[in-house]
C-alpha cells in the first residue's frame, strides 16, 4: 500500500496534550478497520496511545480523523529521563501503513508526575462523613443517576481529601502495598524463585498450570511458590495479604495469566520480573488500556498492566495491540506462542479425550455435532447475560439434519439456561460449566459463535465456523474490535436467525467453499504463526535464561 501524507495538530495546556491527526483515505483502505496510535518514545521505552478514529465522508473523498486528549504525566510508567519524541502509526486491518516519519519532540519535564502522599486526617474524614449525603446526591446526578458509580465517585473524593475511604477493596490494596514496601526493605530477592499468582482457580491445562508443570518436571532447582486464592482483594484477610505481599517481594519472577489488581498498586523492585501469559489467544475484542475512557474502561491515571516485563503472544501481528492494551513497550511483547494451545497438537491427548467424551455422552459418536458457544453481553461477571430469545433451540433443531446433536456452551459468566422441549432432550446437551470448550471442539463438526476468542483454537483445529452476529452494531458500540468484523471472521457471518438455521444445515453437509477454506488458512497464518505445539517449552526456556539465576 502506498504511503499517505497526513497533518497533525498539537496543543499542550497544563501537561494535557490534545492531538489531532488528519489524512485523506486512499481508495484501497475504504471499508476497512482503521486504527491510529500516537507513539511516545524515549530511547528503548515506548508507549502506544490509542486515538479515537472517525471516518468523515466528503465530496472529494473520505478523511481519516483521529483525536486524543492525553495526560502527559501518566503516559509512561515511570517519568522519562531522556528526551521524548512522538510519532504516529496507522493500521488498516492487520497492515501497518507507512507514514512519512515526522517525529516531534516533547519536553520531558511535562511528563513529571507529582508524588501523591496520602496523609491520613481523621478530622477531615469526619467532616467528609458528615457531608457524605451531599456528595452522594451530587454524584448521583453527575453519573446519570447511577448509584453504584456515584458511590464510587464519592468514595474517591473522600479518599483524596482525607486519606481514608469506605472501600474494603481500596483499604486492602493500600495494606498490601504498605506490606510490600516493608518486605522489600528488609528482604532480598530469591534469585531462583518463581511465584504463580492468580485470584481464580486455574484450569488444569491452562497457561499458568502448564508453565508451572514444565518447571516442576524439567527444572528441579527452580523454587516454585504459589498464591492462588479465589477471593477478591476486598475479601482477603490481613494474613493472606501479608503472605501474598511477602511472596511478591521475594520472588525473582511473578507469573500471571489474568489481571491481578493489587499487583499494580506497587512500585515493584527491579530485580523482580512479571510475566503475563494472558488467558486469551490472539486479539479480537478491545481490552485493557485500549478501552481507556470507554464504558468499563480504566482512566488514563491507571497503572493497571503497566509493570509487565514479558508478554508472550500468538503472532507478530498482535504485538502492537498487546503493547497498546498493556501500556508497555513493544519489545516486551514477544511472539512465543500460547501454552494452552500445545494440547491441540498432541494427538495422543486428543484421541484420549475423544474417547472419554464419547464414553460420557454416547450420542455424540454417531452423529454430526454443532457446538454453539456465544460470548456474554454486559460489562462483566456480575451482570453477564445472553439474550436467549435470539437463539430458539427448538426451532433451530427442527431445521437441522436428523442426525444432528447440538451442544450448548454458554460463557462461564452466564447463568441462564436455554429452554429445550422434551422432543429434543436426547439431542441437545447443555454442557455449560461441564467440559472445556477446547475439548468439545475435538468432537464437533461445526462451531457457531459470535465474538468469542474461541475462534483462534477452532482455527488451529481447522474446525468450520459460522458467526451469528445479530447485534453486531450494539456489541461494537459497547466493546469495539481491533479489526473489521466481517473481514476478521474465518467463516460466514449471518445476522438473522433463519439465515443461521439455513447456513448451519448447509455447512453440516460439508458445503464449505474453497474461499472459506482459504480464509481459514490465512487466518491461521496471520494470528497463529508461532503456535506449533511447543509454546510452553519456548516460553519457559525464555524465562529461565533471562530471569532465573541458578
Amino acid at each position: 500500500m502506498r504511503k499517505i501524507n497526513y497533518r497533525i495538530t498539537v496543543n499542550i495546556t497544563q501537561k494535557t496534550m490534545k492531538l489531532g491527526f488528519r489524512a485523506k483515505m486512499p481508495d484501497e483502505m475504504q471499508g476497512k478497520r482503521i486504527r491510529v496510535q500516537a507513539v511516545f518514545t524515549q530511547r528503548q521505552v515506548e508507549r502506544r496511545f490509542p486515538m479515537e478514529v472517525v471516518i468523515e465522508e466528503g465530496e472529494v473523498g473520505d478523511q481519516i480523523r483521529a483525536d486524543a486528549e492525553i495526560l502527559l504525566p501518566y503516559v509512561f510508567y515511570s517519568p522519562p529521563r531522556h528526551k521524548v519524541n512522538v510519532i504516529f502509526t496507522l493500521w488498516c486491518g492487520t497492515e501497518e501503513i507507512c507514514l512519512d516519519d515526522q517525529p516531534f519532540p516533547v519536553q520531558k519535564e511535562l511528563f513529571a508526575r507529582a508524588e501523591i502522599v496520602r496523609k491520613r486526617n481523621l478530622f477531615k474524614f469526619g467532616l467528609c462523613s458528615l457531608g457524605l449525603p451531599f456528595l452522594l446526591v451530587r454524584d448521583y446526578f453527575k453519573e446519570d443517576k447511577n448509584f453504584i458509580k456515584a458511590a464510587k465517585r464519592a468514595n474517591d473524593t473522600v479518599y483524596r481529601i482525607s486519606g481514608y475511604n469506605y472501600s474494603a477493596r481500596q483499604q486492602n490494596t493500600d495494606y498490601f502495598a504498605a506490606r510490600y514496601r516493608k518486605y522489600i526493605a528488609k528482604n532480598k530477592v530469591n534469585p531462583n524463585q518463581i511465584l504463580f499468582l492468580s485470584e481464580r482457580e486455574p484450569e488444569k491445562n491452562g497457561n499458568l498450570m502448564l508453565v508451572k508443570r514444565w518447571f516442576e518436571e524439567n527444572e528441579p532447582e527452580v523454587e516454585i511458590t504459589t498464591f492462588i486464592n479465589t477471593k477478591t482483594v476486598d475479601q482477603l484477610r490481613k494474613k493472606e495479604l501479608r503472605d501474598c505481599a511477602f511472596k511478591c517481594a521475594t520472588s525473582a519472577v511473578i507469573i500471571l495469566e489474568d489481571f491481578y489488581p493489587q499487583l499494580h498498586s506497587i512500585q515493584k523492585r527491579s530485580e523482580t520480573k512479571i510475566v503475563q501469559l494472558w488467558h486469551a489467544c490472539g486479539a479480537f475484542k478491545t481490552f485493557g488500556l485500549t478501552r481507556m475512557g470507554k464504558q468499563g474502561g480504566a482512566p488514563q491515571t491507571s497503572m493497571n498492566h503497566r509493570n509487565y516485563d514479558l508478554v508472550p503472544v500468538s503472532s507478530d501481528t498482535v504485538r502492537d495491540i498487546y503493547a497498546e492494551a498493556f501500556g508497555i513497550s513493544g519489545s516486551k511483547v514477544q511472539a512465543l506462542g500460547v501454552p494452552r494451545t500445545d494440547l491441540l497438537f498432541d494427538w495422543d491427548y486428543e484421541e484420549k479425550k475423544r474417547e472419554e467424551l464419547y464414553g460420557k455422552y454416547p450420542i455424540l459418536k454417531e452423529n454430526r455435532v454443532i457446538l454453539f458457544a456465544p460470548t456474554f453481553r454486559g460489562d462483566g461477571n456480575k451482570d453477564a447475560y445472553y439474550p436467549l430469545e435470539a437463539f430458539d433451540v427448538n426451532h433451530f433443531m427442527e431445521r437441522q439434519p436428523e442426525d444432528t446433536v447440538l451442544i450448548l456452551k454458554n460463557h462461564p459468566f452466564v447463568k441462564q439456561k436455554f429452554t429445550v422441549d422434551a422432543q429434543w432432550q436426547d439431542r441437545v446437551l447443555d454442557l455449560s460449566g461441564e467440559e472445556h470448550i477446547n475439548d468439545l471442539m475435538l468432537i464437533s463438526n461445526l462451531l457457531i459463535t459470535d465474538y468469542s476468542s474461541s475462534v483462534f483454537e477452532a482455527a488451529i483445529l481447522e474446525l468450520p465456523m459460522l458467526f451469528y452476529a445479530f447485534d453486531e452494531k450494539e456489541y461494537m458500540d459497547s466493546r469495539d474490535f481491533y479489526f473489521d468484523y466481517s473481514q476478521f471472521t474465518p467463516g460466514p457471518v449471518v445476522t438473522d436467525f433463519e439465515a443461521l438455521c439455513e447456513e448451519s444445515a448447509a455447512m453440516l453437509q460439508n458445503i464449505v467453499s474453497a474461499n472459506e477454506q482459504a480464509d481459514l488458512k490465512k487466518f491461521r497464518e496471520t494470528f497463529l504463526n508461532t503456535v506449533d505445539g511447543c509454546s510452553t517449552e519456548r516460553i519457559c526456556r525464555k524465562i529461565k535464561t533471562n530471569y532465573i539465576n541458578i
